[in-house]
């Protein structure tokens, strides 16, 4: 069965990945604020230039979860200090499914979510669902992502690097899928966290990343278009003007993000959707980016009411189709029968097994639209 919808040009991350990418964003940090001494890809040279970064300098990545590209140049006017820099942000593509634990693992490693397994919010394990931020409990982070880090190699090297996040990420799933290999440095609020960063370069730590994530819970609870996303963006910007005014010239400050988000609109529910639900045993991944799971002997007959029903309104993939939207790797066994992921402003789940907030975010992500797909990727200083 071939597509209902054409792919959207420019936004699928096929094998070579687009240029640019977040995967290319910590490959060319690392190899500038190594001057060069370590390379972890053909691309991270070019990458480098490309970003405008310097060799020998060392490198902050900020990287504001959920503040997407679209988003950001729309309210450049609440961020005075972006919107006082010459220097304009380089438009970058995410990973699909463009959703944070699939897009932090790429930027982590270079490759795409076939090949890290990180391929959605939640995926079936075993009898059961399992969050890929937290994990299960006797599920490790470090042995589900069977890819190396860039921040692994490099300590692997005897090479400095640092990750500056919240305390309570020290031991999480996510951190042991990611960001391994990187000296944890824990800080609180935004403000913490920069004054770490600029400890880092004082050491001269040749990179350190810096993660934010109070941006995407404001586009979440309250959704992308909001005033509450505004300021969220103005506090967030205020600190980098600390930030940029106490690195100075020691330092390069690379600011970039995973993903952007879009208002809720639609919301299909497939409890209530009899023609939906028929031969559908579960339903996982994220309301912009469905996991659906036939019952046996269900999948082709559940794929046909599905491209019925959605039309030209949602790209869906079936088993074949979709490594050329994920990549190829052993994450493709935890797709399901169909990957289905809306356009315009619609979300699908099941509350027979999801919860009414997962439901009812007023702000998501995880599609394949250039809103959520495209990312800056900013030199500041």
């Amino acid at each position: 069965m071939g597509f209902t919808k054409p792919l959207p040009a420019g936004v699928i991350a096929p094998i070579p990945p687009p240029t640019p990418w977040i995967g290319d964003v910590l490959e060319a940090a690392a190899y500038a604020g190594t001057g060069g001494e370590f390379v972890a890809g053909v691309r991270a040279e070019a990458s480098a230039e490309q970003f405008g970064l310097e060799k020998d300098l060392p490198v902050v990545v900020v990287l504001a979860d959920g503040l997407g590209l679209h988003q950001l140049l729309d309210k450049l006017g609440h961020a005075p200090t972006l919107r006082g820099l010459r220097s304009e942000p380089v438009r970058a593509q995410t990973v699909a499914p463009s959703t944070t634990s699939a897009a932090l693992t790429t930027l982590a490693t270079g490759r795409t979510p076939g090949a890290t397994r990180m391929v959605g919010y939640s995926v079936r394990h075993g009898d059961g669902v399992m969050n890929l931020l937290q994990f299960a409990p006797g599920v490790s982070g470090r042995e589900w992502q069977p890819e190396p880090t860039i921040l692994e190699r490099m300590t692997g090297r005897g090479i400095d690097c640092a990750i500056v996040t919240d305390p309570r990420f020290q031991d999480s799933g996510l951190t042991g899928a990611a960001m391994r290999g990187a000296r944890f440095v824990g800080a609180q609020d935004l403000s913490a966290r920069f004054g770490r960063a600029v400890g880092e370069v004082r050491r001269r730590t040749p990179l350190t990343y810096v993660y934010w994530s109070g941006i995407d819970k404001v586009g979440h609870g309250h959704g992308p278009n909001s005033h509450a996303w505004s300021a969220a963006l103005e506090d967030f910007d205020m600190e980098l003007r600390g930030l940029l005014s106490s690195v100075g010239d020691r330092a390069q400050v690379l600011l970039t993000a995973d993903h952007g988000m879009v208002e809720v609109g639609e919301r299909v529910d497939i409890a209530g959707v009899p023609f939906l639900a028929e031969g559908v045993e579960l339903v996982t991944g994220e309301g912009r980016a469905a996991h659906i799971h036939a019952s046996a002997g269900q999948a082709e007959s559940v794929e046909q009411r599905w491209r019925e029903y959605w039309g030209d309104r949602a790209w869906i993939f079936n088993r074949q189709q979709v490594p050329q939207v994920i990549g190829e790797g052993p994450g493709l066994e935890l797709l399901g029968d169909l990957l289905v992921m809306p356009d315009g402003d619609a979300v699908v789940g099941d509350s027979r097994t999801q919860s009414q907030s997962a439901l009812f975010m007023p702000g998501v992500h995880g599609s394949l639209t250039e809103v959520e797909m495209e990312i800056p990727v900013w030199r500041l200083c």
